[in-house]
């Protein structure tokens, strides 16, 4: 990202704009209470196995397979260590809606308060109401998995670049460590982001800039650090445990996999029915793979390596599928009807309704980003780069409508900006026009 920006902040909020804001605070835990109470088995189902990590984590077993018990890097470690303090204190299931709640709800007052940012309140309860009623925001509040808490440090770190202090510096590094460590998606963003920031800096350099470039560094090395330091515990820890320094997981190559093979292109794409397909048998027939191989089930650098190797010589073979299995993708990741299992218990007025409020969300963030006018890129572009940035993520790797779960919010403010012109902004650029 580049150095942080003092933002054009609206006027101080009226005592209606906060009466307002508390009424969606209010709505936004209501409803992710309400949904966890209709379905409070999701919160221990272990889909991901993030709880049995956390449990032998408090076992002392350290960060390992809850049923293998090898040491593992399997998931991402930030949200099996929040559930190990979860489960270290005594608490269950109960506590963590709790803690999702909370998220959720900080997650919406840091989308207004960025919205302010930008200089509109209209534009802030807007996008806060449209985080507020996501139902892909709210179904991941029930699920214990990684999209609440990665939305709530997304919107943080973007918070945060608009206080540009050099305390803020150090926070902004350290929630992008952070996030990294929840979903590696991010570093996806922070590559983008350093592209432009670098190529931002060498125009200044050969602009003869010299002052302007000093301050570009002075900015981010803070930024730099602080990550650095936040995510070294784990590559050290994977560097000591696996001869490798791993940043990110050892589940790449599986996911890479799981969308590029030709189990899933005949089920999903030559031969498609009205099921989902099942990878439960793709996944025994590589563990039968690993077997002729003589690839261990602890040894998961191995298996990454083998995965993702696999996938690549697909790609190379299969250029016209690939192309194929990309477009699927792309459309499941900006898909507006729920799907899954979870989609299956939902009536068919729901998932309607799920459907529109997507359809409008999309639509009013596409008119936003083409309001958007050259004065407001510097501000906007890390917003638009985090979207842009998990898209093309999910282009290549496995990919459904819950990976775009952290970056709604961020979709939320476009939407708003394309549903609320910004009359503030729009105003002080009239006015610095005439002077």
């Amino acid at each position: 990202m580049s150095a942080p920006l003092p933002a054009a902040d609206a006027a101080p909020p009226t005592r209606t704009e906060l009466h307002c804001l508390v009424a969606l605070l209010v709505i936004a835990a209501l409803l992710r209470l309400g949904v966890i109470c209709w379905k409070p088995e999701l919160l221990v189902e272990d889909r991901d196995l993030y709880w049995g990590i956390a449990n032998r984590l408090v076992a002392g077993d350290g960060f390992s397979h809850p049923d293998l018990r090898h040491p593992t890097a399997y998931r991402p470690p930030l949200y099996p260590l929040l559930l190990s303090v979860i489960v270290l204190v005594g608490g269950g299931s109960k506590t963590l809606a709790v803690v999702q709640i909370g998220l959720s709800v900080a997650t919406v007052w840091l989308t207004w308060r960025l919205a302010r940012k930008f200089g509109g309140k209209s534009n802030a309860l807007l996008a806060a109401a449209l985080v507020v009623f996501n139902p892909l925001l709210i179904q991941s509040t029930a699920l214990a998995m990684t999209e609440t808490l990665c939305a709530f440090l997304l919107m943080g770190l973007l918070l945060s670049r608009f206080v540009p202090t050099s305390r803020t510096r150090w926070l902004v590094g350290a929630l992008v460590g952070l996030a990294a460590l929840c979903r590696p998606t991010v570093w996806a963003f922070v590559a983008l982001a350093s592209v432009v920031t670098v190529a931002g800096w060498l125009k200044l350099r050969s602009s003869g800039s010299h002052r302007a470039v000093r301050e570009v560094v002075r900015e981010w090395w803070p930024i730099v650090v602080a990550c650095g330091l936040t995510i070294a515990p784990w590559v050290i820890r994977n560097w000591m445990i696996f001869g490798q320094p791993i940043v990110t997981t050892t589940h790449g190559g599986y996911t890479l996999l799981l969308g590029n093979n030709n189990q899933a292109y005949a089920a999903e794409i030559a031969h498609p029915t009205d099921t989902s397909w099942d990878s439960r048998e793709f996944q025994h027939v590589w563990e039968i793979v690993f077997w002729e191989l003589g690839v261990e089930s602890w040894d998961e650098v191995r298996r990454d390596e083998v995965m993702s190797a696999s996938a690549r010589g697909w790609i190379g073979r299969h250029p016209r599928e690939f192309a194929e299995s990309c477009w699927l993708r792309v459309r499941r990741f900006w898909n507006i009807f729920p799907g899954g299992a979870d989609a299956g218990s939902l009536p068919k007025f729901a998932r309607w309704g799920v459907a529109v409020f997507f359809a409008i969300e999309l639509l009013a963030a596409a008119i936003g980003l083409w309001r958007l006018r050259r004065d407001e890129w510097a501000m906007w572009w890390p917003l638009v780069l985090l979207v842009l940035s998990f898209a093309l993520v999910h282009v290549v790797y496995w990919s459904n409508l819950r990976m775009r779960a952290p970056v709604e919010p961020v979709l939320a403010l476009l939407a708003a900006r394309g549903l609320v012109p910004n009359r503030a902004a729009e105003i002080r650029t009239k006015a610095t026009e005439l002077i």
